[in-house]
Formats: C-alpha cells, sequence, structure tokens
C-alpha cells in the first residue's frame, strides 16, 4: 500500500476535470476556493478549479495536480479522495493500516 503523503501529485485528464465538475455540483468555483482557503489556508483561485475542471483542449490546463489540493478541494466539498478515486481502500502514513476515512487523511 502507497502512503497518501508519499504522493505529491496526480496527472490530470479531462474525465478527473468531469469528475470535479460533478462532485461540486451547484457550489460555486469562488464558494469552493474560498472554503478550502478558510479550512486549509491553502490557496486556490476559481479560475485555477475552472481550469481542472475544463481541461480538454486547453493548451494552459495543468498536465499534473497537486494531490494535497485534491484532498482539500474533495473535503470542502463534503466528500473525500477515495471516492473522487472510487477507491475504498488508501492507506494513510504513520498507520500502517487501511483506511477509508477522510478525516485521518487531513492531518
Amino acid at each position: 500500500m502507497l502512503s497518501l503523503d508519499a504522493i505529491a501529485s496526480v496527472e490530470w485528464s479531462p474525465e478527473l476535470g468531469e469528475k470535479l465538475k460533478s462532485m461540486r455540483g451547484k457550489v460555486s468555483r469562488r464558494a469552493l476556493a474560498a472554503k478550502v482557503m478558510s479550512m486549509y489556508d491553502y490557496k486556490v483561485s476559481q479560475q485555477y478549479i475552472q481550469l481542472l475542471e475544463h481541461s480538454a483542449g486547453n493548451e494552459k490546463a495543468p498536465s499534473t495536480v497537486s494531490f494535497k489540493l485534491l484532498r482539500y478541494l474533495t473535503a470542502a466539498l463534503d466528500s473525500d479522495i477515495y471516492e473522487f478515486f472510487d477507491s475504498p481502500e488508501i492507506i494513510t502514513r504513520g498507520t500502517g493500516l487501511v483506511s477509508s476515512n477522510a478525516s485521518t487523511m487531513m492531518s
């Protein structure tokens, strides 16, 4: 198993952008960016979230995305990284245990 803290970035794809957009639902990009800032003191702009969601054919879209940012975005959407990647089991650092609880990931 791989510790979440060992993952620096994720290769981004239009499919992941669609997944993020779907998870966001009716929450505005501005509200999501503000919530990430308030919860984690991590700055992300609404424009960057838009680039992530609409990366297909956009030369300005990133090819990789910080895994930490993805964890923060999913948590701010009252979800978790497991749901984002459709993964029921991810190991967390320091425990040696497989976990499926997002609250243990945000330490």
